[in-house]
């Protein structure tokens, strides 16, 4: 069985979001009148990008690691 673990990318993330919580929490603390439908979606809106991110660069980690990466584009081309 293979052993889980969390790599850099997932606690940088953690990390974010934990950020994102606690600004919103002291913003509602420091002004009720802040929790209103805008904020949230912006909260939201956030939060669900930070995933996008995660989830983002493991697609590209994994497709630079795969068999059909093409590394010759990354490559000066002859006689330039």
């Amino acid at each position: 069985m293979k052993k889980i673990t969390f790599g850099r990318k997932f606690y940088a993330g953690l990390l974010a979001i934990i950020v994102l919580v606690y600004f919103f929490t002291m913003a509602v603390m420091l002004d009720p009148d802040a929790l209103n439908p805008g904020a949230l979606i912006f909260f939201g809106g956030m939060v669900v990008t930070v995933c996008f991110m995660y989830i983002g660069g493991n697609v590209w980690k994994s497709w630079i690691k795969s068999k059909y990466f093409r590394a010759e584009l990354h490559q000066v081309p002859p006689g330039a």
